[in-house]
């Protein structure tokens, strides 16, 4: 679904400010661009370049429902490594961040991608002046001056608000629920349901659904809002939710079961039959 009026990158020009002191682990990153928001079909997204030539890249992208904020770092590099996760320490100004933060990293023939997911406000970030510095495992350890970004981040929100307006999901819609829709939905699919066509092809990927629960539990509606996976998978993984997915219902304030949208992915790899 594509937003209507909406240009595909805004850019937003700030000075480039460094912090007047250098944090450990490392002396902070200066920008060397400005902050990007980019209004996507299905994703806001929130970016700088770091570094020389520009060479690093760190990315905000804030969940389309929920508090939910994923933050990615790209790195140009043609030194493969194996793929890692675990937890990673999140420090803003210095501080620990509270809240759980789970990372995953892995390369491409020209990238290393730092991938972290952060339960913390996703606009929290929004009152940092001075570094953002991010330590996980054997990655690369990051410090960076984040200049701006009190101002990026509500052109960030905007973005988001007129996405949910796309997928037609009121403010009144997410106001009304105080406990959220829980399934496993792992245990909903097996590998038998890997089509054969994706599979002789050797397709793999995840598929990203906005799927709308019920009151009585059942998805009613299933829409791919972001895929890697192809057509066929991405059919696939709505025909499933549609028809075998079973909810513990969203409840308002109040207790009772109420109509409400979330957002899931789906990962589909080979089986090793």
């Amino acid at each position: 679904m594509r937003i209507n009026g909406l240009a595909a990158a805004l850019s937003i020009l700030f000075a480039h400010g460094v912090a007047t002191a250098a944090p450990k682990p490392s002396p902070p990153m200066t920008p060397t661009g400005p902050w990007n928001v980019e209004f996507a079909d299905s994703m806001c997204l929130l970016s700088r370049s770091y570094g020389k030539g520009g060479a690093t890249n760190l990315i905000f992208k804030p969940a389309m429902l929920g508090n939910d904020l994923e933050i990615i770092v790209t790195r140009a590099t043609t030194n493969l490594r194996d793929s890692e996760q675990g937890k990673v320490l999140l420090s803003i100004e210095g501080k620990p961040s509270p809240a759980e933060t789970y990372f995953l990293a892995y390369s491409t023939k020209k990238q290393r991608l730092l991938r972290i997911w952060n339960k913390e406000d996703k606009f929290a970030l929004a009152t940092v002046r001075g570094t953002l510095q991010i330590e996980a495992k054997s990655e690369a350890r990051y410090s960076f001056a984040v200049p701006g970004i009190d101002q990026a981040f509500p052109v960030l929100s905007k973005c988001l608000e007129q996405l949910r307006t796309a997928y037609k999901i009121s403010e009144a819609d997410l106001a009304a629920i105080a406990t959220k829709p829980e399934a496993n939905l792992p245990s909903f699919f097996s590998t038998d349901d890997y089509p054969y066509e994706a599979w002789s092809n050797g397709v793999m990927g995840t598929v990203g659904a906005l799927i709308w629960i019920e009151a009585n539990g059942h998805v009613s509606t299933c829409e791919v809002v972001e895929s890697s996976a192809g057509a066929i998978l991405e059919k696939t993984t709505c025909n499933i939710l549609t028809k075998r997915a079973r909810f513990t219902p969203a409840r308002d304030s109040s207790g009772r079961a109420i109509r409400a949208p979330t957002f899931t992915r789906i990962r589909w790899e080979l089986p090793s039959w």
